[in-house]
């Protein structure tokens, strides 16, 4: 069983190096591809040096510069997906550089040997989201009192759209839904081979469509309706840990107090973790 592991990463170069150390043991043929944000530092320094052992951490040559809830997150994961198809695996796991895993990789090889697609699916949740076009995707998480402009004229572009989606439900002019109904899932997820080829067939031609233009966190929609769509009857819990406070847009950073209920979750990564504020985790998985 050779996995890949596909990370999106940003920044904290040194708990990345980290995560790669604890993900690529000895004795197998496990390889980490890096996706590492065009506009970060990390990039620059990762294309340096890369970490782990050598011959078997891969970073994408050509990122994109990735902006929350917009398209962006997509290409990323395309790029990650298709080195990883290339490359060779019998199974994937796509990661951030805040992950950690929780299961020992024996436990994890096993579970994956079964053929099951561990990602979230929730048939029509959201949906409004890919249905609705939305003009300041780009700028979803402005900070008004720095970009007070920039946070002024996306209101005026939001009032655009919804004037353009009404004239659209007038005309019966629906967004195209080009594998049926939307559904949602978290952007993690854990796919055998044969899913990670479908996705390498589909996604690329879907970004060069266009129709992700306009969409807000796309990336939580069209994987979980790709592999919904293709592969209904394998179907299985996402086991990733994390916790979504009340109203928040982003998992809140763990800490020591949660080791009794990560260990017993039987989650196959969890996030995520900071440990230049509790390094707790970099002990996990205990044995």
């Amino acid at each position: 069983m050779r996995m890949a592991y596909l990370v999106l990463a940003h920044d904290n170069a040194a708990q990345l190096r980290l995560l790669i150390e604890r993900l690529l043991v000895s004795g197998n043929e496990d390889i980490a591809i890096i996706h590492a944000d065009r506009a970060s530092l990390l990039w620059p320094e990762l294309e340096g040096e890369l970490p782990g052992p050598s011959g078997r951490v891969h970073l994408i040559p050509d990122p994109v510069t990735v902006r929350w809830g917009h398209w962006s997150q997509v290409a990323a994961v395309t790029k990650l997906v298709c080195e990883g198809l290339r490359l060779g695996c019998d199974a994937a796991h796509l990661i951030s550089g805040a992950d950690w895993p929780l299961l020992p990789r024996a436990d994890l090889a096993q579970e994956m040997a079964k053929g099951l697609c561990h990602i979230e699916v929730r048939p029509g949740h959201l949906e409004e989201r890919m249905q609705t076009y939305r003009f300041d995707t780009r700028y979803l998480r402005l900070d008004p009192q720095e970009d007070a402009r920039a946070y002024a004229l996306t209101w005026q572009l939001r009032r655009l759209a919804r004037w353009g989606d009404t004239a659209r439900r007038l005309l019966h002019l629906d967004r195209a839904r080009p594998f049926g109904p939307w559904s949602y899932g978290a952007t993690w997820w854990s796919l055998p081979a044969d899913a990670l080829q479908t996705l390498g067939e589909i996604l690329p031609c879907t970004l060069a469509s266009g129709r992700l233009n306009g969409t807000v966190c796309s990336d939580e929609h069209v994987i979980p309706t790709i592999i919904g769509t293709h592969f209904p009857g394998r179907l299985a819990p996402n086991r990733r840990f994390v916790d979504f406070p009340e109203g928040a847009s982003s998992p809140r950073t763990l800490s020591r107090a949660d080791t009794p209920a990560l260990e017993a979750s039987g989650a196959f990564f969890a996030r995520k973790f900071d440990m230049g504020l509790d390094s707790f985790f970099l002990d996990l998985p205990r044995t």
